[in-house]
């Protein structure tokens, strides 16, 4: 028999016993994500070793291991959460098949980017060196492991409400704001030098990546929702103001970020434009969460819509159906 469980309470270490299927959602998820399995070094990379050397200025090589120096640690960044912070608790064995295959995916994710900088002439020491050495990267690493550690080092007891909602809080922190705002702004920035016919190896990579990415962002959409479906107690008017003020915080760390990125515009993009879209994508998470714009802000990167599909998804707080669904499985 399988256990009466919801997402969490039952035995960690119980076989896994997939049928019949309690959130065929989440089954759904994993089977998308076996289709989307790649590998880096299918990108080849010769053409932006040449564009390095003939056609990026000093200013386009520091924005790029900029950008590497971010997405490299925190690509372990989540694999450590989801792995320490998250498979412990949640025991379903359809949500702990998708984690692992996130996990893989994250892991995977490293290699690429770790690819990337061992096969492009950048300054290895610099790119390695900005999780400890530049302010804005520290400051949003920071963010994201305080998210961990609470669970860490002080334990959850998801038998009360205050546990709950320090879990929760870490999955908003990670699948909406890191995965669903940072890394789309990162993405953001990388794809525009595809625009100029630049770095088109390194911006085949992020297309994988981001085709993962919204994957991982959907997953955690529809598990957040489940969560506060079988705990509803958790969904309280001071969570949702902690859950805003993340997401501002978080806003804030980007525009630093961002302003560090690009001092100068790159390519015809700015820090301004970069932010503005950085508001446009917290509006539309926060409308995610029911919780209500904060910027009212526009897309001001319309091109993105082909590259980046932001579709609604959930309004956790009032309850409304999510359209952001894969394919049902046959059970």
């Amino acid at each position: 028999m399988r256990s009466a469980h919801g997402l969490i309470g039952g035995d960690p270490v119980e076989p896994m016993r997939l049928f019949p299927l309690r959130y065929p959602w989440a089954y759904a998820h994993v089977q998308q994500a076996k289709r989307n399995t790649w590998f880096p070094e299918e990108a080849p990379l010769h053409d932006d070793v040449q564009d390095w050397h003939e056609r990026l200025s000093e200013e386009e090589h520091r924005a790029v291991e900029i950008l590497l120096g971010f997405f490299n640690p925190m690509e372990s960044m989540v694999t450590s959460n989801l792995l320490l912070a998250l498979y412990p608790y949640l025991t379903a064995p359809e949500i702990r098949l998708y984690l692992a295959r996130q996990a893989w995916e994250e892991a995977n994710h490293t290699m690429a980017f770790e690819y990337v900088i061992k096969t492009l002439p950048v300054d290895r020491e610099r790119v390695f060196g900005m999780l400890e050495n530049h302010p804005a990267v520290m400051a949003k690493a920071a963010f994201q492991r305080q998210l961990t550690e609470e669970i860490l080092q002080t334990g959850t007891d998801l038998h009360t409400t205050e546990g709950l909602q320090r879990f929760l809080r870490n999955m908003v922190g990670f699948f909406v704001i890191l995965e669903g705002i940072f890394f789309y702004s990162g993405f953001a920035f990388a794809l525009s030098f595809r625009r100029r016919n630049l770095l088109r190896g390194l911006n085949t990579i992020i297309d994988w990546v981001l085709k993962d990415e919204s994957l991982h962002l959907s997953f955690g959409v529809h598990l957040i929702r489940t969560f506060l479906e079988e705990y509803p107690e958790v969904r309280t008017p001071a969570l949702a103001g902690e859950l805003r003020e993340m997401i501002q915080k978080a806003v804030a760390l980007e525009a630093d970020y961002n302003r560090a990125l690009l001092p100068q515009p790159i390519l015809g993009m700015s820090a301004e434009l970069l932010n503005a879209y950085v508001r446009y994508v917290a509006d539309r998470r926060l409308e995610e969460l029911g919780l209500g714009a904060q910027f009212h802000a526009s897309n001001p990167l319309r091109w993105l819509a082909i590259e980046i599909d932001l579709p609604e998804q959930v309004n956790f707080f009032e309850a409304r159906n999510v359209s952001y669904e894969v394919g049902r499985p046959r059970e």
